[in-house]
């Protein structure tokens, strides 16, 4: 009986190396699903910042205040007290909204204000941005309006 050499079929360690690379995979996709909602907090806490940043900036070149409203999951560019005119950095008008899940728990129904010095104002202000049960405060202090 004649054995033939040239058969067809994969070796065990073909396959292994086959579901060793899957298994990384797989790791890797479920690491990055599961750091998008930290991902979206980081990412809009930053937003926030610079938002609240560039409303200080307006109030430095005007005679009257510049600030931000919160309310629900989205925030507006305020001008004297009344939504403002002018456009957000990188939005298309004075309104942000925030990320899906992302959510202002402490701060919100607020306003902060910039006076003509850039000042919020003579006590330390801090906003609190949740998601998924993590959250991160953002601090405005008082009288120099420095943001960390």
């Amino acid at each position: 009986m004649k054995t033939d050499v040239n058969q067809k079929g994969f070796t065990i360690i073909e396959i292994v190396a086959v579901l060793l690379v899957i298994g990384i995979i797989s790791a890797v996709v479920i690491s990055r699903a599961s750091s998008k909602t930290a991902y979206s907090l980081d990412t809009e806490v930053q937003i926030l910042k610079s938002h609240l940043r560039h409303a200080q900036v307006r109030a430095l070149s005007d005679d009257v205040t510049w600030g931000i409203a919160f309310s629900g999951n989205a925030y507006t560019l305020q001008r004297d007290g009344a939504a403002a005119t002018a456009t957000l950095p990188n939005e298309s008008g004075a309104t942000h909204p925030l990320s899906n899940g992302v959510a202002i728990t402490s701060g919100a129904g607020s306003i902060v204000t910039f006076n003509s010095m850039g000042s919020p104002g003579d006590a330390t202000i801090s906003l609190t941005l949740s998601a998924s049960g993590q959250s991160q405060n953002i601090i405005i202090t008082k009288n120099t309006g420095f943001i960390p």
